[in-house]
Order: C-alpha cells, then structure tokens, then sequence
C-alpha cells in the first residue's frame, strides 16, 4: 500500500428520504400526472460500520490486540513485535504498512480451516493516506452500492497462490483496513450489505490481548480419534480471555461455560490435572499460581504471568 499525506475524514450519515406524489381528490377535473420523486439509488439509511462489524459468524475464534495500549504499557519496538507474532501467518504485503497504524487489531479465524488460512484481519486507526497499489488492486465492480465512505478493492487476477492470500481489501474511509482471504469474500460483502451477524466473536475491549472462542464439536474421524478430547470439546460452549498488564507481569483472566454443569467440570478437572501434573521444576511455581474454579456451567480461571518471564520470552523471540 502507498501512504498519501495524512488527512482526518470525518464519517457522515446519510438518511435518505423517498416522497411519493399523492394523486388529486374531489370533484375537480384531474390534470397531467404528477411527476414521482425518485427515491435515490443506494441503501435508505446509511449506518456507520464498525471496524469489528466486518468479522462474520463463521470464524470461531476472534482474537482483539490492543497495540496503542501495548506501546503505552511496553513501548513502541516490544508492542510491534508482539504485534508481528500475532500475525505472523497472515502473508500480505498490505499489513506491514496498516499494522504500523494500527491501534487495534482484530483477527478472526475458523480453528477447523486452521491451516488453510481463512480469516480476515481487520486494523482500526490512523489510516488516511493508503491507498492499494493500482498494479495488484482494483475497485471490486460489485461495491458499487456498498454503502458511502467504504472502498473494497479485489486482487488483480485473483488470487493465485495460496488459499490465506488476501483477495480483497475493505476500507472503512481513514478509520480502518481489512483484509479479507479468498473464502470470506462473500462472507465480508454479506455483512457489509446487510449489517453484522448476531453470533460473531466479540472479544471485550479491555487488557492487550482478549479473545472469543465459540467451540465446535470435532469432525466425527477426530472424535473417534480422540474420544476422550472430543467429548471434553462437546461439553464447551465458549471461551472468553482478556490478559492486561500489571505492575507484576501479565494477569490472565478467562471463562469456559460449558453446554450445562457437568460439561464445565470436565473441562475443570481436565485443566486441574495439567496444572498439578507439571514435572519440570522450572514451571512448577508459575502452574501452581493457575486459579480455577466453577460456578454452575461456568470455569473461571486467573492466572499471573510473572514479569521476568513476561521479558524473557519477549527477548527470546526477538530479532537479532
């Protein structure tokens, strides 16, 4: 993408009015036929869409990075870094220069598409100014009706390579850029068109890094696989974490609720018997530091990341 001067749109709303003429009454002769008031082309009410709006129901998992607050709470190289990781399979070109506006990040996956790539990342920020390149990109002809101040641009040929590729771009004017892969194309343009789904992942707004997990059951050839694990993952409903930053470390946060009582305690004791089995003495404190309790079909976990740890697995994965 290539950067034009900065320059803060402001976002209108548009509500479109249709008057249609009343046809004459009483005993009086009636003359030539009123013209119609056309109604104009388009949506009749124009709505603000959200950044998070795009993320269809389809993918499960929705993961939500707060980078301004990691640059405020870590510093600017560490939150890019963290930033990087996080995406790191994401391959395109695009979200190098979007990524270094960005404020928050949202990316949605399929966890059983997980490999294949489907997803669509969206960055919310400082956006004026980009602008795809006109030798990969083009206006997609079906956004003509897309409502005012969103672009969306399709790759030039298509997408050629690998199926994570993104195949087109969705600009909500200056405040945000989504990336969109091949197979939630339709998906994006559905939600665009007819507003967000209802059951989309929807992680809190709080912490760096919060998640949304609606669980699926396994494949049936998985499940007879791993029948234990298959039955521990049919008794999930869904899963919602948020890990922010403390003077300490990182605190971890999380809830599991599970399809009824009995589904939650088994996802109780499976994560009880992880934290009280750990033989490497090296992790042994920092499991035992792992709270979980259950209320009802509820499994609250807290869990503190030491700070030392927290900057030696930073430093680890470092460049250089």
């Amino acid at each position: 993408m290539r950067a034009a001067p900065d320059a803060r749109a402001a976002a209108a709303v548009v509500l479109a009015l249709t008057a249609l003429a009343l046809p004459a009454c009483g005993d009086a002769a009636p003359g030539p036929e009123a013209p119609r008031v056309r109604s104009p082309a388009g949506p009749r009410i124009v709505r603000r869409i959200e950044p998070a709006d795009l993320l269809p129901a389809d993918l499960d998992l929705v993961v939500r990075v707060d980078v301004a607050r990691m640059r405020a709470g870590l510093g600017q190289a560490a939150a890019d870094e963290l930033a990087r990781r996080a995406l790191d399979e994401v391959p395109d070109e695009a979200l190098e220069s979007a990524l270094r506006r960005a404020d928050v990040v949202w990316l949605g996956l399929r966890l059983a598409d997980l490999e294949e790539g489907d997803r669509v990342v969206v960055l919310e920020g400082r956006m004026a100014g980009l602008a795809p390149d006109p030798e990969r990109w083009e206006a997609a002809p079906a956004a003509q009706g897309v409502q005012g101040g969103v672009a969306v641009f399709d790759r030039r040929g298509g997408v050629a390579g690998a199926r994570a590729d993104t195949a087109r771009i969705v600009a909500l004017g200056d405040r945000a850029v989504a990336l969109v892969s091949a197979v939630e194309v339709s998906s994006v343009a559905r939600v665009l068109r007819d507003g967000p789904d209802e059951r989309r992942g929807d992680p809190a707004a709080e912490g760096i890094v919060s998640l949304d997990l609606r669980a699926r059951r396994f494949p049936p050839a998985l499940a007879r696989r791993f029948p234990s694990l298959g039955a521990l993952v049919a008794g999930v409903e869904r899963v919602r974490a948020v890990a922010s930053l403390a003077d300490d470390g990182v605190r971890i946060e999380a809830e599991i609720v599970g399809v009824d009582p009995a589904g939650a305690g088994r996802a109780r004791r499976f994560l009880e018997v992880l934290r009280d089995n750990v033989e490497d003495a090296r992790y042994a404190d920092l499991m035992k530091a792992l709270s979980i309790e259950q209320v009802e079909r509820t499994v609250r976990l807290r869990w503190l990341f030491p700070a030392p740890l927290v900057l030696a697995l930073l430093s680890r994965g470092s460049p250089g």
